[in-house]
């Protein structure tokens, strides 16, 4: 488990602090903002998708117990949907708040503050992706 959260946090640290000392700045703010607020709409209908698959799956043939795997999946999958969508409003209101000052290059301390969110995003979102096909294998078995 030790791996795991190191790879998830420490990793996107690592690469922040990176960042920092090769005094990487963020341009281009406003188009980071608009894909970051539609992929954080889409994250937002997934949740809501989410609890539709957890209900059917509580009524399965299974219902609610231990040795439901699409529940615990479907479970697993609104813990991580839940905080991307919470990176995704702390990323989207920096870069609002940098777009609505005019800001074309956010400076490297903030800059490596968004690359460390930007990189856990990513990671998140690719342990959504993960938990979507192992829902998918399980609902076929």
């Amino acid at each position: 488990m030790w791996g795991e959260v190191f790879f998830f946090f420490g990793t996107p640290i690592v690469l922040g602090v990176i960042g920092v000392f090769l005094k990487w700045e963020i341009g281009g703010v406003d188009n980071i903002l608009a894909a970051f607020a539609i992929l954080t709409g889409l994250l937002f209908n997934l949740l809501v998708l989410l609890f539709d698959v957890a209900e059917k799956a509580a009524q399965g043939a299974d219902g609610i117990s231990q040795s439901n795997v699409r529940l615990k999946l479907a479970k697993q999958l609104q813990a991580n949907v839940t905080y991307s969508l919470l990176i995704g409003l702390v990323v989207t209101s920096i870069l609002g708040v940098s777009a609505g000052m005019d800001i074309e290059k956010i400076n490297r301390w903030i800059s490596g503050l968004l690359v460390i969110l930007l990189a856990n995003f990513t990671l998140t979102l690719l342990m959504i992706m993960r938990r979507i096909r192992a829902a998918f294998l399980a609902s076929f078995v």
